[in-house]
């Protein structure tokens, strides 16, 4: 399916003189610094995130002098079962016990957990003053699109019996073959070059595998002895012949460019035991019984890392798979009533998604986050990008504030209920390393505009399925 790219975004009147001029200062700004985590080269600067956890109900607050006039969420889903369990059993000395829904779905544990994130949000919006207290919203107030996927529409249908219970709020998505919004390079939009990905993902590797090999090294010898290693190869061929040990690193050519080695099924693992960890799973059961607590689970997170460093937040790979999103959420923030191809004005716009998309999103802006024992930008079930829209009272002006929060693996997993004394992590985007966290709407769409790649977006249609 070949999609013709087009740019339909438009700039709101207020924002036309602006944009042109900030889109050149941002360009320049994004032109300079490398990943600072992953060491690997980069056309994108971080700016400075702050975790704001540690201020309490500081961040609950607007800005001096400004209130919420709308808001845009882009969320991953929540906890789920396993999705690769055969790929696992394979590499692995014992099957991986399964989850009490078929591999790929939302637990009914994890949906939950999303329910009680989204009571939070809705406290947390009427704070702000962008939601009444009780009741439901008007008709068109609210505007949720998912990925097709069915663990997606299902968080969406969590978040909305937290934040609107009763309320019967709609969830729109297309269909695996019309998904544009979510998946559009598996349909022919910002498809990547297979020559500049893999490119792309050697440049990330510092230009040998060998080099990702030793440095991930640790990370493998952790997982390798969670799980170890089908006996009968390790009889015929020795431990390290076996198991995560059995294939060496590289980039898989056929068909999707990606990581081979043992990342491919190893970043599996690794988020199957979060899964389960974050799942309510007794320990003894959790990583065969080499989780004792949070802490584990982190340790253990380190494949799963390093494949988002080596492919997902590239810049070519980020930009190509995120722009359509990243455009899409521009548009939601500015709600220019005129634009074509985009989503319907709404005060607050839900998109949900998968980590992917998040990783994407944020490597394409810049943003880097350290949210409390998580790895560094960490995209983790349920966690959600928030792009708020402010207005100055005294004259007008508006702005944006990004920020990326999620719950910590305990909440997840015992449930906890959240508010005065137990807040969900945050950290908040700042553009300018001492300047504020938020910037005006020109400036965020010049940043918008200077990150996507105009032959990787089209318009969308937003026509859900009946």
């Amino acid at each position: 399916m070949s999609m013709k790219p087009q740019n339909s975004r438009r700039v709101c009147p207020e924002l036309r003189g602006l944009a042109a001029a900030l889109a050149l200062q941002a360009l320049a700004a994004l032109a300079t610094p490398a990943f600072a985590q992953t060491n690997a080269p980069s056309a994108l600067v971080h700016p400075v995130s702050a975790d704001v956890q540690a201020h309490g109900q500081a961040y609950a607050h607007a800005p001096p002098d400004m209130h919420l006039e709308r808001a845009v969420i882009v969320m991953r889903h929540g906890v789920r079962a396993a999705t690769d369990t055969p790929k696992m059993n394979a590499a692995s000395a014992q099957p991986w016990p399964d989850f009490e829904v078929k591999d790929g779905q939302l637990t009914p544990h994890g949906y939950q957990a999303v329910v009680l994130l989204g009571r939070w949000e809705r406290d947390y919006f009427q704070r702000l003053g962008l939601l009444a207290e009780g009741g439901c919203e008007a008709a068109g107030d609210t505007f949720v699109w998912s990925s097709p996927a069915s663990r997606t529409q299902a968080t969406a249908k969590a978040l909305l019996e937290g934040m609107f219970p009763g309320c019967q709020v709609p969830v729109g998505h297309a269909t695996v073959k019309t998904d544009t919004l979510f998946h559009g390079g598996e349909l022919g939009l910002g498809t990547p070059d297979p020559a500049k990905a893999r490119a792309a993902i050697l440049q990330a590797m510092g230009g040998d595998p060998d080099l990702a090999r030793r440095k991930y090294a640790p990370d493998v010898a952790a997982m390798a002895d969670a799980v170890g290693a089908p006996a009968d190869c390790v009889t015929k061929r020795g431990a390290n012949a076996c198991g995560l040990y059995a294939k060496p690193w590289g980039v898989k050519d056929g068909g999707k460019v990606g990581l081979a080695g043992p990342v491919s099924v190893g970043a599996s693992m690794s988020e199957t035991i979060r899964m389960q960890y974050a799942d309510g799973w007794p320990l003894e059961h959790i990583a065969f019984g080499h989780v004792k607590g949070a802490d584990d689970v982190v340790r253990l997170m380190g494949l799963r890392s390093a494949k988002y460093d080596l492919v997902n937040h590239t810049p070519y790979l980020a930009r190509r798979g995120g722009s359509q999103l990243l455009s899409q959420v521009a548009m939601a923030v500015e709600a220019c009533k005129d634009t074509q191809g985009g989503p319907p004005p709404a005060r607050l716009t839900v998109f949900v998604a998968h980590d992917t998309n998040i990783s994407q999103l944020r490597a394409m802006l810049g943003f880097d986050w350290k949210l409390g024992n998580y790895r560094d930008n960490d995209a983790v079930p349920g966690g959600t990008l928030l792009f708020e829209r402010f207005v100055r009272d005294r004259d007008g002006k508006r702005f944006v504030r990004v920020s990326y929060l999620a719950q910590s693996l305990d909440q997840m997993r015992n449930l906890t209920p959240l508010g005065e004394g137990q807040m969900p992590l945050r950290a908040v985007y700042r553009p300018e390393r001492r300047g504020p966290d938020w910037m005006s709407v020109g400036q965020f769409r010049a940043r918008v505009d200077a990150a996507v790649d105009p032959q990787a977006i089209a318009p969308e249609s937003y026509t859900s399925v009946k």
